[in-house]
């Protein structure tokens, strides 16, 4: 089979755009508070840690509702084969930065904020995170 030197210009013109990979950098989340509603006997013992890469402790007042300060983050760049395939930059911060939860200086519960985030809110939109009786 013979090939015109057209149809091999048209075929190297379609074929060059896709060899490579492409990076996206996603935008900045700007800084957002989390609610934060700790069920437990006596809440006000109880104290939530924040780990966003800085420690930020907040005590839990008797009703159990908080805000808590999330600070501006940017996933990593999305790495795409041929511009298309998503290869890489599926790390999420959320993910990796934790919210704990602490009695007489005792980690009783542990989460991540995407977890945080998932779990089922009350009435007014805070996250529920229930501490048991043992605790």
């Amino acid at each position: 089979m013979h090939f015109s030197p057209r149809l091999a210009v048209l075929l190297a013109v379609a074929v060059l755009p896709l060899t490579g990979c492409a990076y996206r950098l996603p935008p900045v989340t700007p800084a957002s508070q989390e609610l934060i509603h700790v069920v437990a006997n006596a809440s006000e013992q109880y104290a939530v840690e924040v780990n966003t890469g800085t420690l930020r402790r907040y005590d839990v007042p008797e009703d159990g509702r908080i805000k808590v300060g999330i600070p501006p983050y940017r996933r990593p760049c999305g790495v795409y084969l041929f511009d298309a395939i998503k290869v890489g930059g599926y790390a999420d911060p959320l993910s990796d930065w934790t919210i704990s939860i602490t009695r007489n200086g005792k980690t009783v519960h542990k989460q991540s904020l995407r977890a945080t985030q998932k779990s089922p809110t009350d009435d007014a939109g805070y996250h529920i995170i229930k501490i048991s009786q043992k605790d």
